[in-house]
Order: C-alpha cells, then sequence, then structure tokens
C-alpha cells in the first residue's frame, strides 16, 4: 500500500531554488486549484505547491474532470508568480519539465498539444495553467495531475487511453523524487533562452510534423501541424500553405497521417 506523501523526504531531495520551498500538504480536496487561488489571495510567496493524495473534483482544459483517486498519485497546483514574459512560456516548460522528470524514472513520454502527456499513447500526465493580474501582478496557478501509482484504468472510461508510472514499469514509484525532480526541472526549463525552450519541448512533441484534426469553435477541420510558437501556440498549415496560430482546441492525431 502506497504511503502518505513524506514531505520531509521532499524537502531533503528538493534542489529547486523557489518552486516547493513552501509545500502544503491535504488528504482529499475538490480540487487543489482552489486551494492554490485561496492561498495565493492569501499571498502564498512563489513556488507554492499545493498537494493532495486525492480530489473528489479534479478537473482539466474546458472544465473537463480529472480522475483524482487516493492510491499515491500526485495531484498540485503551484503559485507562480514571475515576469509576463516568462508566464508566457509556462505552456511549453511545464509539460516538458513533467516528462523529464518522468524520464529519470525511465519512462519516455511525450507531449500532446496543448497539454497532455502520454506514452505509448495513453495519458500519464495532464497539464492546466490558470492565471490573473491582481495589485501584487501576475499570478499563475499551474495544476499538474500525474498518474504515478494509483489505478486509472479503475475509471471504465479511461480504460485504453491511460496509464501510470506504476503500469509502465511494473512497480510502485516514489513520488517525492518525482515531485523535486519536475520543481527542478520547471526552473531549469524556465530559465532557458526561448529558442532553447522551443527546440526542447520540439524534442517530446508527438503532433509536429504531423497530419492533425482541430477541433474549435469553428468546428473541426486537418491540417499538419508545423511549430509550436514561444507562447506555447501550435502552428499549423492547411492545404494551399496558408499558417494559423492555434492557441485553444482539440487536437488529434489523424488516422493514418504522417
Amino acid at each position: 500500500m502506497t504511503l502518505p506523501f513524506d514531505a520531509d523526504r521532499f524537502a531533503a531531495l528538493l534542489r529547486a531554488a523557489a518552486i516547493g520551498r513552501d509545500l502544503r500538504c491535504v488528504r482529499e480536496t475538490p480540487s487543489t486549484m482552489d486551494l492554490a487561488r485561496e492561498a495565493a489571495a492569501a499571498g502564498a510567496p512563489h513556488g507554492t505547491i499545493v498537494l493532495a493524495e486525492a480530489q473528489t473534483a479534479g478537473r482539466g482544459r474546458r472544465g473537463r474532470g480529472f480522475f483524482s483517486p487516493p492510491g499515491g498519485s500526485l495531484y498540485a497546483t503551484l503559485v507562480l508568480r514571475l515576469p509576463r514574459e516568462a508566464h508566457a512560456r509556462l505552456p511549453l516548460a511545464v509539460p516538458l519539465a513533467v516528462c523529464r522528470a518522468c524520464a529519470c524514472e525511465g519512462v519516455d513520454a511525450g507531449v500532446k498539444w496543448p497539454n497532455d502527456v502520454l506514452v505509448g499513447g495513453r495519458k500519464l500526465a495532464g497539464v492546466l495553467i490558470d492565471g490573473e493580474s491582481g495589485p501584487a501582478g501576475l499570478v499563475a496557478r499551474v495544476g499538474v495531475g500525474v498518474n504515478v501509482n494509483a489505478d486509472p484504468t479503475a475509471d471504465p472510461a479511461l480504460r485504453g487511453t491511460a496509464t501510470s508510472l506504476a503500469r509502465e514499469l511494473g512497480r510502485e514509484v516514489a513520488r517525492e523524487p518525482l515531485l523535486a525532480r519536475f520543481c527542478e526541472e520547471l526552473e531549469a526549463a524556465l530559465a532557458l533562452p526561448e529558442a532553447a525552450l522551443v527546440d526542447a519541448y520540439r524534442e517530446r512533441s508527438l503532433v509536429l510534423g504531423r497530419a492533425v484534426v482541430i477541433a474549435d469553435a469553428d468546428g473541426a477541420w486537418e491540417a499538419r501541424a508545423v511549430a509550436v510558437a514561444p507562447d506555447g501556440a501550435l502552428v499549423v498549415e492547411r492545404d494551399g500553405g496558408e499558417r494559423l496560430a492555434v492557441l485553444a482546441a482539440d487536437v488529434t492525431l489523424r488516422a493514418n497521417g504522417a
């Protein structure tokens, strides 16, 4: 049986300068995003992490649910107080940091734009980035859900579409070093020059260079994903050569599209 998250062990392993230095753990909450919003409003410092053992109403993009059962996975929201230019890099830096942290456990994951981390076509993790401007400046709330030891296929709707680190490795994974490594990788990614960050993200992208289907407010249409912008927008090319920057949409790989 997976033990509760050990905050002392995490603190001893952490090498990040700011991210993760203030860790707030709860057993269960509807959503760590809500707790992080309250913490930010109360003045929580840059790098604060709100971590839950389980969420009863975890959510992803566009109000979708995120299955968050107890059992030793990571459900966390970070409070980040960043300059505007660094804030704009979060859509690239956060999933990249998740992939790099998982790689240290021996799992080679990639990013399906805009916010899913996949292994073998199955979802391993999701990212949700929210933010607002206030009297204290720009504050980002970065939600990260990683299926570590809890079995996502316990939800019938996720069978065949989700996986976990434990399922991929055939063993339980310690969460404390995983989260510590994520914090370090996120700080490192945010410190990269813009071009280097884009290049690093491109190496982990599962859609660039592929034929995709874009589903947005105007319906579904086909294109080829050709680039990613520094702010996380997906640049696609339609038949005829027209290029468009997509900021808010669902993207799937076109069947048999290369």
